[in-house]
């Protein structure tokens, strides 16, 4: 009777192909190896509403209709912020609310046979995409289907690394528990507090980053993305649109399949461009998640005056002129950490923040101690609203501002990351580090001169690697290595809104000069996760805010 009853709400296509019910509670884990995340969610879906709980509650995501509610914490108390209708760039006016979808759409997939999956014999269902000749590179997606139970267990997603989503190369969804069926309406109420008078912010889904990358998996790439027609891109992963929006996402294609075709023949030797899975999406819409830094106030407008008592000018060093090229990777091996990956959180700013004091410290004492992004994330809020001010853990900030708030709140003691705990890639709660082992220590802020080259150059190769925010354009998105020397970087503060790490400068075989910058998109996108840009008007904004943390007993210079 169980298994009549639960068939009702799945439907069966030719070959066995199961359709997932729209209204569902289900408890999931999403883990991601190659950071070593482990997600815990519980969905409850409506065709109303939908609510999504992280980590057993630390974070709570309403959408409906109305908008998007995040229930938080904000400094270690609780808040919930407010997005007035669905969040993010709209294609078409009056498009429809629609909760996230966290199952595949099955009809593009093959029935492989059986497979078992923690002691449960399931119908595997396959999607395969090949790249190369190596093997190395195809895309292998698994579905795992539960005919006795009717219910989904796995999605296992082993694909070619790709240069946004979260960046890893491996994801596994699973499906923990699953009840079919609408939810009851009190589990989907609102907190308590979010009735009340909710703070309005920019703020967005995060785990929607990662479901646009599940459900666009397996996509046909070309360096020439001339080559690659709109159906093409669209029939591996069993991509699909309606007709109104297919029509705007085919013009969105076209026109960044053209930039890249036009971008590889004018920097032919000079640098390369690959399309990728998001070449029918706009810069805003891969920003929402990609980035993470809020623009539209300057240094000193965004501070507070208590904050800007912390903040001090770079002095130059005693060094007459810096060297022609450096780079920290090279010239201290082992202070620079490995390129890490912001998953679906906008974190750039904690990571633009964290990266320096990392390295500088490392720079000090001799030996790499890793320090915990998330301690910023979720201890760094500030009191700021809208869009332009304020910081917001997963929704955005400053670095410099979290650096400060850090040294006002805590007397600059950041604990180390393995004391503190490992990133979640959501707001956590602020905990309390008194007896925690101190990683660094941090005593204010150095900002370096906007549009002082030599000062960035002198900063960089006698502190250590610094924090830059950049503007990025589209042409960045789909960069793959050489110089990025583009009309569009031409520097706007009011453009930036991206946080990364300067660590070295140089001047290329066709004698550009550029700047070496650490991205926080995982190994997998650009140069093993670096960037080289253009120097000078074109540098996207690199000398516009550049600075670092000042570190407690600290020498004076590093001599290299």
């Amino acid at each position: 009777m169980f298994r009549v009853l639960l068939s009702v709400y799945v439907l069966c296509v030719a070959a066995d192909v199961p359709i997932m019910p729209t209204e569902y509670t289900s408890v999931m884990m999403l883990r991601m190896p190659y950071i070593g995340l482990q997600l815990p969610l519980r969905i409850l879906t409506s065709k109303r509403a939908q609510k999504i709980e992280y980590y057993d509650g630390l974070q709570v995501d309403v959408s409906s209709p109305n908008g998007t509610h995040k229930y938080v914490f904000n400094n270690g108390k609780r808040d919930c912020l407010f997005t007035p209708s669905t969040p993010g760039p709209k294609l078409l006016e009056g498009d429809a609310w629609a909760p996230q979808v966290f199952f595949p759409d099955l009809s593009k997939y093959t029935l492989a046979g059986d497979g078992l999956v923690g002691g449960i014999m399931c119908k595997k269902y396959t999607l395969y995409a090949k790249h190369g000749t190596s093997g190395s590179m195809d895309d292998h997606v698994s579905f795992y289907w539960d005919s006795v139970l009717q219910k989904p267990v796995r999605w296992h997603m082993h694909n070619r690394p790709q240069p946004f989503g979260s960046h890893t190369d491996e994801y596994i969804l699973d499906v923990l528990s699953f009840q079919a069926g609408a939810p009851a309406e009190i589990d989907l109420a609102l907190p308590e507090q979010c009735k009340q008078h909710p703070t309005v912010a920019d703020i967005s889904i995060q785990i929607g980053s990662f479901l646009t990358y599940a459900h666009g998996t397996a996509v046909a790439r070309s360096n020439d993305s001339s080559l690659l027609s709109f159906p093409a891109f669209l029939q591996p992963p069993g991509k699909s649109y309606a007709p109104a929006e297919h029509a705007v996402r085919r013009e969105i294609f076209e026109k960044n399949s053209k930039l890249i075709s036009e971008l590889n023949r004018r920097h032919e030797g000079a640098a390369t461009f690959k399309g990728n899975q998001f070449l029918d999406m706009t810069k805003e819409e891969v920003l929402q998640f990609r980035g993470g830094k809020r623009n539209g106030l300057s240094r000193d407008q965004r501070r507070t005056p208590q904050q800007q008592e912390l903040v001090s000018a770079h002095v130059p060093s005693s060094s007459a002129v810096p060297p022609k090229s450096f780079e920290w990777r090279t010239a201290k091996p082992g202070v620079v950490p490995p390129v890490k990956d912001q998953a679906m959180c906008g974190s750039c700013w904690a990571y633009g923040a964290m990266g320096p004091i990392e390295s500088i410290a490392a720079i000090q004492i001799g030996r790499y101690v890793e320090l915990p992004e998330q301690f910023i994330v979720d201890c760094a809020w500030t009191n700021g609203t809208g869009s332009s001010g304020g910081n917001f853990g997963c929704d955005g900030g400053d670095s410099d501002i979290g650096v400060l708030e850090i040294v006002r709140k805590f007397g600059g003691v950041i604990p180390t990351a393995a004391s503190y705990g490992s990133y979640l890639a959501v707001n956590g709660h602020c905990k309390d580090i008194r007896l925690m082992d101190v990683g660094a220590k941090i005593t204010g802020w150095v900002d370096i001169k906007a549009r002082d080259e030599n000062g960035i150059l002198d900063a960089l190769a006698t502190t250590g690697p610094l924090n830059v925010n950049i503007m990025v354009p589209e042409e960045m998105l789909y960069y793959e290595s050489g110089v990025l020397k583009v009309d569009s970087c031409h520097y706007d503060p009011k453009q930036i809104d991206h946080a990364v790490v300067l660590t070295g400068y140089g001047t290329d075989e066709h004698g550009t000069d550029y700047y070496t910058i650490r991205n926080s998109w995982s190994t997998y996108w650009g140069n093993e996760g670096y960037i080289n840009v253009a120097r000078g008007d074109l540098d996207c904004c690199v000398g516009c805010e550049a600075g670092y943390p000042k570190l407690a007993q600290a020498a004076a210079s590093v001599v290299v």
